[in-house]
Parts: structure tokens; C-alpha cells; sequence
């Protein structure tokens, strides 16, 4: 198994709690992944320096008025805690 450079699990650690702070104040946040061929498009849009790597961006705002809100059926298909938390070996769930 090939080793993933620390920096990346750390990216994505940060993005977690950009976005979970996000919702925190009420406003609606999405991550995004930039495919190879946008990535200079991105770089020149955001003046992104060369020898930096950008693995994807992050949107924040409100949600529009004229987008509905999500359903309930999101929240019906959202598997409970016991279901997905092993508690120090896997398949311990209490």
C-alpha cells in the first residue's frame, strides 16, 4: 500500500472544519475538486503561484430564496450512529 503525504490528510482535516464551521453559522458550504485540466484555469482565476498544488476549493455562502430546502428524505436516509460507530474493534458497536 502506497503511503499518502501527511499534508494531504491534514488539507483535508482543515477543509472539514472550514466546512463544519460553516454550517455552525448558518450558512451552507460545498468542496469542490479541481480535474487536471482546470487546474490553470483555477490557478490564473485565483493567482495561485506555481509551486503550490491545489487539490480543490471551497464555496461558502447562503442558501438562494429560490432553492428549496433539502427534504426530508435526506435526513430519512442518514444511517444512525449505532450503525456506523465501532467502539475499539470493529464490529463492537456498544
Amino acid at each position: 500500500m502506497e503511503s499518502v503525504p501527511y499534508w494531504y490528510v491534514d488539507t483535508g482535516m482543515a477543509a472539514l472544519m472550514m466546512l463544519l464551521s460553516a454550517v455552525d453559522e448558518g450558512l451552507d458550504a460545498c468542496f469542490f475538486g479541481i480535474m487536471p485540466e482546470q487546474l490553470e484555469p483555477f490557478r490564473a482565476e485565483f493567482g495561485i503561484p506555481g509551486e503550490y498544488a491545489p487539490i480543490g476549493g471551497i464555496t461558502v455562502g447562503y442558501r438562494s430564496d429560490d432553492v428549496p430546502a433539502q427534504g426530508a428524505r435526506i435526513a430519512e436516509r442518514r444511517r444512525g450512529m449505532d450503525e456506523v460507530v465501532h467502539r475499539g474493534h470493529w464490529g463492537l458497536r456498544n
